[in-house]
């Protein structure tokens, strides 16, 4: 139960409208949505296993049943809210959902999509919203592989393409090397990453799939990123912690990417730390003693329960609040996107609003807190107002 203090600090954001620096597109509506498809929406699992026996046991998906349900005037049931969902118009239903936390702008990363997803454009008709792209970077660079005969080439192209991008309406880069690789970051051996493009060439030749894997490719290809990012002024977002099982959880802690904030190439890059759970600490961490370092908790407090309100509280205890994102990092359902943004707001709201029932923050610095994390601080990252525009 929230206290008054928490209720106080919600009502004073209630007309706040947020910036979501990370998530993807939607789903094209009108559609029937299935049990499955909700409850893979709030799972990292890839087997259908999970969805099918377990998810609806998490305490993450019977909350968000609740919020649903309060929406649709129905009870907090699976089979209640299904019903409902779809029997109501999906233009209608969509825009209460997103209007009930509202969202000024969204950063939306395309590379997670399917040819059923919103085009940005489209996105953005349905939905009111304004709507900017965040470039991903390993999948950008997978299209670049055979045009290039060695690294040098691979990497001034991907560059190129990614200035090309920015210079096009895009707003960040975002690297999933954590789900290609390690995060611990190492020096490039040359003559390895010689190898390794090698073998990539050799499956483009053979007409095989090219998929980014390994080390000392993903990491030559970030600290490039990471470059190019800085020249062009616009913010890196590395997927860090909590994510699906492609990924070796124990090597993506965010202090694995250390390099970039020490070595003096890199000064003035901007980092956003995506996720971070359960090394929202180590995130905070940096967050505290290097200038360029930002976080988000997105997937953390959506899908964690009661865990995602304890690393808000935990992440606030070394993060400056002007460094903390809001993120739902949502996709496909209007249902994840407002679960993500009602949450967050409680969750900020609970967390600042014990700081001041604590008597270390006033309640004016928290009003303010919270509106530098819900907006703020994605505007001046991002240097919103100064890529501002509409899409055609």
């Amino acid at each position: 139960m929230q206290s008054d203090t928490a209720q106080t600090l919600l009502s004073a954001w209630k007309d706040q409208p947020a910036v979501d620096h990370h998530c993807h597109p939607l789903r094209r509506w009108p559609f029937e949505l299935t049990a499955l498809d909700l409850r893979s929406a709030f799972t990292e699992a890839l087997d259908p296993e999970m969805a099918e026996r377990h998810v609806i046991h998490s305490s993450g998906y019977q909350a968000a049943l609740h919020r649903i349900a309060v929406v649709l005037g129905c009870e907090p049931t699976e089979s209640a809210v299904l019903e409902r969902r779809n029997a109501v118009d999906p233009q209608r239903y969509a825009r209460q959902l997103l209007e009930s936390a509202p969202t000024e702008v969204m950063l939306v990363d395309h590379g997670f999509s399917s040819p059923e997803s919103f085009t940005l454009q489209e996105q953005q008709r349905a939905t009111g919203i304004a709507q900017r792209e965040i470039i991903r970077l390993e999948t950008l660079a997978e299209t670049l592989v055979k045009s290039a005969k060695d690294p040098r080439e691979w990497f001034v192209a991907t560059r190129a393409a990614l200035r090309g991008g920015i210079e096009g309406g895009a707003v960040g880069v975002k690297s999933i090397c954590a789900y290609r690789a390690s995060l611990e970051l190492q020096p490039v051996d040359t003559d390895t990453l010689g190898v390794a493009f090698s073998a990539l060439r050799l499956r483009v030749e053979r007409g095989q799939s090219v998929r980014l894997v390994g080390d000392s490719l993903c990491h030559a290809l970030l600290f490039e990123a990471a470059q190019e990012c800085q020249e062009l002024d616009v913010p890196l977002q590395v997927h860090c912690g909590f994510g699906d099982p492609d990924e070796d959880l124990a090597t993506t802690s965010p202090l694995g990417l250390r390099p970039l904030f020490i070595d003096p190439a890199y000064h003035g890059l901007r980092i956003a730390l995506l996720h971070c759970y359960p090394y929202h600490r180590e995130a905070a961490y940096l967050c505290a003693v290097f200038p360029g370092a930002y976080m988000d908790l997105s997937l953390t407090i959506p899908f964690a329960g009661l865990e995602g309100f304890r690393a808000m509280r935990e992440t606030l205890g070394l993060c400056p609040t002007s460094k903390l994102l809001y993120a739902s990092d949502a996709s496909r359902y209007p249902e994840v996107y407002f679960v993500a943004a009602s949450l967050h707001r409680e969750s900020l709201a609970g967390a600042l609003g014990e700081l001041v029932d604590r008597g270390l923050l006033s309640s004016d610095s928290a009003v303010a807190a919270g509106r530098q994390v819900l907006a703020e601080n994605a505007r001046r990252v991002y240097r919103l107002a100064d890529r501002s525009g509409s899409l055609a």
